[in-house]
């Protein structure tokens, strides 16, 4: 049962630091204009439950390395993990980047995310780079494993903040011709850098899954938990790029080139469909990541 806590505590603070970047982020590549949703709220919500997350998680994962229930852990061994331990170093710095996004968010009277924000919220969520697989090599290679694993954790955030921004942005009907020509340059916008977040996750998840399964093993995927979680995941992922490919190609043109209101209503709702759909997905892709950093992968002995 405590595997499953751990997976689950995962899962709960990936979704929450990739919303809480992904939302600040998105105005800096969105178009300039007063968003249809506030995500000031949203981001001082989502920093105060990732303290909250982070700590569980923490404690969770103390308990499995100590091999005894939460109720049994000893300060002496918290210590030791915070003090003489990578998991808990990034721990601390999560928690400190956290409370930081906190005060930030609290204290800044605009409703678009700022970039100290952002920043800040990228460094909480490069931590959870260090204490997965990518944290088990060291040397250049590892730094090299590191920082692939960040920026594939950033491009899939920014994507998934983007999705969320969008669902709000199609779940209120549209008042007058101004916001339905804020809405098309929005989605017009996302196109061009949904490819850019697509070429970099393509890229680094190449590297990542090379440097922890490696070329030989790649044929032991489908024999291992550990493998048969990866490909559907790829698979969810290749459902992602399917609606991707809808949105930019069919239903962003139709909401585009919708004319009276009934036109513009439909197109909206097959977007929100679509857009709901692909959110979906990443939502399952996350669960499944959570799972995957508990499982040993595929070596060739």
């Amino acid at each position: 049962m405590s595997g499953w806590v751990q997976i689950g505590l995962r899962f709960g603070l990936y979704v929450d630091l990739m919303l809480l970047f992904g939302l600040a982020v998105y105005p800096l590549h969105a178009p300039r204009g007063r968003p249809r949703i506030r995500p000031r709220r949203i981001l001082t919500t989502l920093a105060g439950l990732g303290l909250v997350l982070s700590a569980a998680a923490f404690v969770a994962m103390t308990a499995e390395m100590a091999g005894v229930p939460i109720a049994g852990l000893d300060r002496e061994t918290v210590r030791f993990v915070l003090v003489d331990t990578a998991p808990g170093g990034a721990f601390l710095l999560r928690m400190a980047a956290l409370a930081i996004v906190l005060v930030l968010a609290l204290a800044i009277r605009s409703e678009v995310a700022r970039w100290p924000v952002a920043a800040t919220g990228a460094f909480a969520l490069a931590t959870l780079a260090w204490t997965g697989h990518a944290a088990v090599a060291e040397g250049a290679w590892g730094a090299i494993h590191r920082l692939s694993d960040t920026v594939h954790l950033m491009a899939a955030a920014a994507w998934v903040g983007a999705l969320a921004m969008l669902l709000g942005m199609l779940a209120s009907p549209f008042d007058g011709e101004a916001a339905v020509a804020e809405a098309r340059l929005a989605l017009d916008r996302f196109a061009v850098a949904g490819s850019v977040l697509v070429a970099l996750i393509l890229a680094t998840g190449a590297i990542n899954v090379g440097m922890i399964v490696g070329p030989a093993a790649l044929l032991l995927l489908p024999e291992t938990p550990y493998g048969r979680l990866l490909i559907a995941k790829l698979l969810l992922f290749a459902a992602m790029l399917a609606f991707a490919a809808a949105n930019r190609w069919r239903l962003v043109p139709k909401f585009a080139a919708a004319q009276s209101s009934a036109d513009i209503g439909e197109a909206a709702r097959a977007l929100r469909t679509s857009i709901l759909l692909e959110t979906g997905a990443a939502t399952i892709i996350l669960a499944l990541v959570a799972w995957l950093g508990t499982l040993a992968p595929p070596s060739v002995t």
